[in-house]
Formats: C-alpha cells, sequence, structure tokens
C-alpha cells in the first residue's frame, strides 16, 4: 500500500508544519519531524524547538497520522556534504518503495531544508521523470510574523515606563531600549557564525549529476577513501596500485586529463601548490560519492 509521506525539518514554527496537512489539501499518512539537538549550545533555542516537536507530534497524533522522528547532530547542522547524503537517502529509500514523497521547507534549519529540496530535485533529474509525480517539494508562507508584535510590545512598554513619574525600573527602562534600538539597526538577527575554518557562510553547491566516466569515478571514490593527494602524480601512482593498474606516463596523462575535467564541472579542487597541483574532492564531488556508492 502507498504511502503519503512528509519529510518536515523542524524549527520554531507549528502552524505552517501541520496546517497543509490538517487543513489544507497535502492528506499525509505519515509524517517524519526531523530537529537539530540544541540542547548543549543554546537553552533557550532547543527548548523552543523541543516544544515544537512535541506539540506536532501530538497534534499529528490527533488527526491520525503516524509520526517519526529523526535528529541531526548539532556538529552537522552545517555540514552540507552530510546533510545532502542523509536526505537523498531519506527519500530515495521511501520513492523505492512507492510511496508518495512531500518536503515541507517551510521551518528551519535553512541547511537542512534546502538539502532535502535539492535532493528531491537531483533524484528527478538522474534518476527517472517518473518520479516528477511522486516527490513534492512545498513551502507555507507565514500569515503573520510574531516579532512585529513583540517589536511594538517592546514600544508599549517603554512608552510605559517612560511616563511613569517615579521610574522606580530604570534598568529595565535601560534593558528594552537597547534591544529596540539594536533591532533597528541590524535586524531580528545579529552577527555572522564562524561555521568551519573561520568561514562564515554554507555553500550550497549545484547538485551532482550521474553522468561520469568509469575512470572519472574511480577517481572520485579514491580521494574520497584516501583524501587529498599532494600532486599529479601521487594521485597517479597511488591510484595505479589501487586500480591494480601500471604506473607510466601514460597512466599518468590520462589521470590529469580526468582531474582537470572533474574540476572544471566542480567536483574536485585542484590548487596550485608550486608546480604542483594538490587534488581533493569539492563539496559536490563528496555528495556525489556519498549518493552513488553502491
Amino acid at each position: 500500500m502507498t504511502d503519503r509521506l512528509h519529510f518536515i525539518p523542524v524549527g520554531f514554527d507549528f502552524h505552517r508544519l501541520i496546517y497543509p496537512i490538517s487543513k489544507g489539501d497535502l492528506p499525509a499518512d505519515r509524517v517524519v519531524l526531523i530537529d537539530t539537538d540544541t540542547e548543549d549550545v543554546d537553552s533557550r533555542a532547543g527548548d523552543l524547538a523541543g516544544n515544537m516537536v512535541q506539540r506536532l507530534e501530538e497534534s499529528f497524533e490527533l488527526i491520525d497520522v503516524d509520526v517519526d522522528h529523526e535528529q541531526i547532530e548539532y556538529e552537522q547542522l552545517y555540514s552540507y556534504e552530510n546533510l545532502y547524503p542523509l536526505a537523498y537517502d531519506y527519500l530515495w529509500t521511501e520513492l523505492q518503495k512507492g510511496n508518495e514523497v512531500y518536503v515541507n521547507i517551510s521551518s528551519m534549519p535553512r541547511t537542512v531544508a534546502f538539502a532535502f529540496a535539492t535532493a528531491a530535485d537531483s533524484i528527478i533529474a538522474e534518476k527517472d521523470p517518473k518520479y516528477r509525480d511522486q516527490v513534492h517539494t512545498y513551502y507555507a508562507a507565514p500569515d503573520e510574523y510574531l516579532v512585529l508584535d513583540m517589536i511594538e510590545a517592546i514600544d508599549n512598554q517603554i512608552e510605559f515606563l517612560e511616563k511613569l513619574e517615579d521610574i522606580r525600573m530604570p534598568e529595565r527602562l535601560h534593558e528594552l531600549k537597547e534591544i529596540r534600538e539594536k533591532i533597528d539597526r541590524v535586524g531580528v538577527t545579529e552577527g555572522v557564525r564562524e561555521i568551519d575554518d573561520g568561514d562564515m557562510y554554507v555553500e550550497f553547491p549545484a547538485s551532482p549529476a550521474r553522468e561520469l566516466q568509469d575512470f572519472e569515478e574511480s577517481i572520485l571514490e579514491f580521494l574520497y577513501r584516501e583524501g587529498a593527494m599532494e600532486s599529479t602524480s601521487q594521485l597517479a601512482e597511488q591510484l595505479a596500485a589501487d586500480l591494480g593498474e601500471e604506473y607510466n606516463d601514460s597512466f599518468r596523462s590520462r589521470v590529469q586529463y580526468n582531474a582537470s575535467n572533474l574540476d572544471e564541472r566542480g567536483y574536485v579542487d585542484r590548487d596550485e601548490k608550486g608546480n604542483r597541483h594538490e587534488t581533493s574532492l569539492s563539496t559536490m564531488g563528496m555528495m556525489w560519492v556519498k549518493t552513488h556508492r553502491d
């Protein structure tokens, strides 16, 4: 029997994650709630996200929708090369069972939502166009933003405290004004988190295609297992040994040609180090290997 299954990354939203199913025209037999364990990072964020998961679980059960729960480790939250294969495997496993799959990308974390959306598109593009009618990605827009109500409440509280003849809470007034001024200055978020090696962003590379030659696949799989190679010669020599082939000038030229092509297509990074080219898997190359290994 075919299931109608919704994958739902859970952030700080409730209505946008349940209304399309409970009040809209996207029925579900089962949902998979995906959240991140932030307990050790920020208790307020963790508590809010945990509350949303609990409310969603209870509410879906009330409307006779089965609920599964998957949790992504916080350390993996911004590792797109790991999130994408995870999403790909989730979706592909269900599609192979003949289930109709939906992905709700309305909530946060964005990296998780985008990984699922990209994986869904990749499966349609590389597997079979027939999956276009079997996998669906959707977004539900909010009717209101509660942050605007929060700002109005802060303004009202500041106005009230300023009108008191005897200001008995100067620290509270100062705190509210400081928060309000900060919102006007920088918006509703502050700063940019350093994610990995000082980077302040997560790259969402194009989804990898399946159309690679066998030898190109061998190079990617080898780099995945062995890591970066300091030079083309090192890559060719060690790859020849791995494949059981003779290492000679012809084999080295073949490796150089294919590695250059893979670099141009975004699967590997080749960094010039003096007169050598250090070769390593790019994010897209990592994504390809993790979703196409036998």
